[in-house]
């Protein structure tokens, strides 16, 4: 008997011992937690929305939500972009608009607003115009709320504009992967109706075509032989890898010029070119409100001021989504003058066939209480948005 009761107390006190295990376990991993998510906190980078664009201009504009008196936007974001399991955010970054709004200064507002994020099953292609459906049965986290100052702001080149509009999350937002995607529900209120275009994306999902946005473009431009401009035809294929890009070209001599000869360059830059930065002024070819934007790498000539260059894109698809950048200038031969482009573009070579879009976007411009907004039909339209935090 008395082996029995050392045998009872012996378990009583293991078990207890146990226990103490477990609450000790608990409590170690619990500081583990801590301690990792405290060093996250002292980590943290920015993840831009659509990946690959932290340097690359955005190839559409967003004037909602902040180019208006109210707006509303649901914004839906493919998990992928942002993290393979879990991410710590702690705010929010936008930019002005480069090459789609000629609004030289966009000036200060002052919204009433609130960010509300939503962990939910579906993806950017299953998105409805009607705000509820998008959130479904998912539970909101109210990440921010409260005055949201929008500043006065510039547009710098070379493109993309800096992040000038940073919101701190009042609470940090934990982002679960496994959870769904991420919905984020912007409303802002209160403003005038003045504008402030912040840099899009658009992506075509009926069609493969690489995206194409002007990166500068100035009417003053010109030589005394007249102005060049070119373009990027939104034609079926263009742009997209295994097909061809086609750059077409329009001078407008001046009175006693013919333009006779007109190079086009194309090049991945736009930044710098042979140490130098850019945009260089082009003062020594007799155009001084003219700039080089590109970095020439591969140049083609063509006969005559009005044409196009067709470049072939390899059917590689490591090349979806490189930028290049085409500019041009022409010839007077008669009077010896260059004619420099008064545009240049950026492209985002496009994959063969239509990707799925890695966003969407719902917007409302002067919101109150509506239920609906407006969709893309024909891609994937929205902010291109930086989120900063950690990603693990």
């Amino acid at each position: 008997m008395r082996m029995y009761g050392e045998s009872r107390r012996w378990c009583a006190s293991s078990y207890s011992e146990l226990a103490r295990i477990q609450r000790h376990s608990v409590h170690m991993r619990f500081l583990f937690a801590f301690l990792s998510f405290s060093a996250a906190l002292a980590a943290q980078v920015l993840v831009t929305v659509p990946n690959g664009y932290e340097g690359l201009e955005g190839t559409s504009a967003a004037r909602t939500p902040f180019g208006w008196s109210s707006g509303r936007v649901q914004y839906l974001v493919d998990g992928a972009q942002l993290c393979p399991n879990v991410a710590l955010i702690t705010s929010l970054r936008m930019r002005l608009d480069g090459g789609n709004f000629n609004v030289d200064a966009p000036v200060a507002k002052t919204f009433t607003a609130t960010i509300d994020a939503y962990e939910v099953p579906i993806g950017p292609s299953a998105m409805s115009a009607t705000f509820a459906l998008n959130v479904g049965t998912a539970v909101p986290v109210q990440v921010f709320s409260g005055t949201l100052m929008i500043p006065a702001a510039t547009r710098v080149l070379p493109y993309p504009n800096p992040w000038t509009l940073d919101i701190p999350l009042t609470t940090p937002l934990i982002y679960t992967r496994a959870n769904g995607n991420l919905l984020l529900d912007i409303t802002v209120v209160g403003s005038s109706g003045d504008n402030w275009p912040a840099d899009g994306f658009f992506f075509h999902a009926t069609e493969p075509r690489g995206e194409a946005t002007r990166i500068w473009e100035d009417a003053a431009c010109a030589s005394p032989s007249g102005s060049l401009s070119i373009d990027v035809p939104a034609a079926f294929g263009n742009g997209a890898v295994g097909s061809a890009l086609q750059v077409t070209h329009t001078a407008t001599p001046a009175a006693g010029a013919v333009v006779d000869l007109v190079y086009q360059v194309l090049g991945f830059d736009n930044r710098q070119s042979g140490g130098v930065a850019l945009p260089t002024p082009l003062s020594a070819v007799g155009a001084p409100l003219c700039s080089l934007h590109v970095d020439p790498f591969f140049g083609a000539l063509s006969v005559g001021g009005f044409g196009s260059v067709s470049w072939q894109v390899p059917l590689q698809p490591e090349l979806v989504g490189v930028p290049v950048f085409v500019q041009a200038a022409g010839l007077d031969g008669a009077n010896n003058q260059f004619v420099p482009s008064k545009n240049a573009w950026q492209i985002r070579l496009g994959n063969s066939t239509p990707n799925q879009g890695p966003a969407q976007m719902v917007h409302r411009s002067n919101y109150t209480t509506q239920t609906t907004g407006s969709l893309s039909p024909t891609g994937y339209y929205g902010l291109v948005m930086g989120f900063v935090g950690s990603f693990l």
